[in-house]
């Protein structure tokens, strides 16, 4: 997705930023709102949040290993890069 590792790392920054902005936003409507629209709010942003780590964050990972977080789980790390080698282009042997 992104080839240069410092712009990656750049992109990552802003994607943890939006994030804390997001979750603001969730104590904000915690703190202002019913139970209900917070329910609804918290589970629409859910589905934002899985969005922009499934769309953005993960495939950043995938291609730059040393970007993930030290306290991600193992077992995630070792399915990207599986995922990662699967879709790079095999060398030409001929």
């Amino acid at each position: 997705m992104i080839r240069d590792a410092r712009t990656a790392q750049r992109v990552l920054e802003s994607m943890n930023e939006a994030h804390k902005l997001l979750m603001d936003s969730l104590a904000l409507v915690r703190t202002n709102c019913s139970k209900e629209e917070h329910n609804e709010y918290q589970a629409a942003m859910a589905h934002v949040v899985g969005r922009l780590f499934f769309l953005l964050m993960e495939p950043i990972f995938r291609q730059h290993p040393s970007l993930v977080p030290p306290n991600t789980p193992r077992e995630f790390v070792e399915a990207w890069a599986k995922s990662s080698s699967a879709t790079q282009p095999k060398p030409d042997t001929e």
